[in-house]
């Protein structure tokens, strides 16, 4: 007897669950708020301790699991619309998409952050994740509950040693986390998306257009049904115009850390505080009215300001010792 072989099902585009893209929406302004203050942090309008406070990092956790939970939600909403998920034109054109944006942003942060870069982040997690949950859409509830269960708890009770290595790091299973600006390793988050699986496997969800939704939910919607395209955007956006306001301005904030940071070292060489303080104001003064005082605060002068900074210096010092 000849089995025909397997086919993928069509691409169908379903109808739209309003609540849901609202929802991916709201999660993603959310992200917006996290790496605009990671921005801030960055680039010194605000404290940069405050990027690694205890309350920062949970913030981030608990943005990372809305979306995570709502991939699992998706795929089983997706393979209600579409049949099997692995016989899907439709998962395996977003899967590939989705891999595509993830490989571009390690490239671009392996070039601009070396010491830090993103190896696997949100965008990597969701490709594995997806997977492996795809076929589990169709396992029994308590099994699916079970290995979500196991997958959140895996850390605390699988970690060791041999997951140290750099071939394992995604894994989420060493006993450090590796240095990353964006590190989201498959252990404990598989579990979250195993948890949105259950979630609308236990739930019945009624399609709606959104023809009669809120102005505020049609409009969460919108970045929600749109959410990679914002995701790959708003970053470089909001770090670049950042970078850009760099060149001409200096925060508050980063004018008295070099303040700071000016009078210890003058300190350590004079001994005399209050003349250190007159002479690292002055020389701020100077370097505003000559117009590398952002070089100089971001510590990217060029020989000539250098230059202009020396003779600063010891004339700011020299009047400084005057009585």
């Amino acid at each position: 007897m000849n089995v025909p072989p397997a086919k993928f099902a069509p691409a169908t585009k379903p109808a739209r669950l309003i609540w849901i893209d609202a929802a991916r929406g709201l999660a993603l302004w959310a992200m917006f708020a996290f790496h605009v203050t990671w921005d801030l942090g960055h680039f010194r309008w605000i404290d940069p301790a405050l990027l690694y406070s205890q309350g920062f990092h949970w913030i981030g956790r608990a943005i990372a699991s809305s979306f995570l939970f709502l991939v699992g939600i998706g795929l089983v909403l997706s393979r209600r619309e579409r049949g099997k998920l692995l016989r899907s034109r439709a998962f395996w054109r977003r899967w590939a998409i989705i891999v595509a944006a993830a490989g571009a942003i390690s490239a671009v942060s392996f070039q601009l952050f070396p010491e830090t870069p993103i190896f696997f982040g949100i965008l990597h997690l969701i490709a594995a994740a997806s997977l492996i949950a795809a076929p589990l859409v169709d396992a029994p509830v308590l099994l699916v509950l079970a290995l979500a269960a196991l997958a959140i708890a895996a850390p605390q009770f699988l970690a060791g040693p041999f997951f140290n290595a750099k071939v394992f790091w995604w894994t989420g299973l060493g006993t450090f986390e590796p240095p990353s600006n964006d590190y989201q390793p498959l252990f404990p988050w598989l579990g979250v998306v195993l948890l949105g699986v259950v979630a609308a496997k236990l739930s019945v969800f009624t399609r709606k257009t959104g023809d009669s939704a809120s102005s505020s939910a049609k409009i969460l919607s919108f970045f929600g049904r749109n959410s990679l395209f914002f995701y790959l955007v708003h970053q470089p956006v909001f770090y670049g115009a950042f970078a850009l306001l760099a060149l001409v301005l200096v925060s508050p904030w980063q004018e008295r850390l070099f303040l700071g940071q000016c009078a210890q070292q003058c300190v350590r060489e004079a001994d005399q505080p209050d003349l250190c303080q007159k002479t690292c104001a002055c020389v701020v003064s100077r370097a505003k009215a000559a117009g590398f005082w952002p070089r100089l605060a971001g510590n990217a002068l060029t020989p000539d300001q250098q230059m202009q900074a020396h003779d600063a210096i010891v004339a700011c010092f020299g009047d400084a010792r005057l009585p």
